[in-house]
């Protein structure tokens, strides 16, 4: 008889805020957790759809010895709803714009671009572009928000680098 051997996938827990507590979580582990840097709660699964939060993916057979961690996503792969911490961010931004002293025309055209800059979309580096150039007295501000949710090329768009 033949031994199949399978990979092993692992789910993720992250709170709310979006820190990653772990990768690696077998599938019938339950979480009751908060996290320690926050204190929200902590989700393994998509509020909206109940999908788990892909972690780390084992291939039988190969003994990995790197320090890789799986990213936290931004979506839900199956339903495509935002994540708690995306929805978050999306959020934190438009309060920075609303509360700046920029035109409402300017206002308005960086919370437009707001989702294609935390996004890998065609537009992104245009939204970067808006940012740099509507929103730069307000980048200071806005770093940590656009470093946490925003891809590392458009970051380095936006700040150098």
């Amino acid at each position: 008889m033949e031994v199949i051997k399978l990979n092993t996938q692992f789910k993720q827990r992250i709170c709310l805020n979006g820190h990653q507590i772990t990768d690696r979580v077998t599938w019938n582990d339950t979480t009751n957790e908060f996290c320690e840097k926050c204190g929200a709660k902590v989700i393994d699964s998509c509020p909206n759809c109940k999908n788990k939060i892909n972690g780390y993916l084992q291939i039988d057979g190969v003994y990995d010895i790197s320090a890789y961690t799986v990213p936290v996503p931004k979506y839900c792969k199956i339903c495509g709803n935002p994540y708690p911490w995306t929805k978050a961010a999306l959020e934190a931004l438009d309060e920075i714009v609303e509360l700046s002293e920029l035109s409402e025309k300017d206002k308005q055209t960086l919370k437009d671009s707001s989702l294609d800059l935390i996004s890998n979309t065609p537009k992104s580096k245009v939204a970067a572009l808006k940012w740099k150039t509507f929103g730069k007295s307000l980048l200071g501000i806005a770093h940590d928000v656009i470093v946490d949710v925003a891809s590392e090329s458009i970051v380095k768009l936006i700040y150098g680098g």
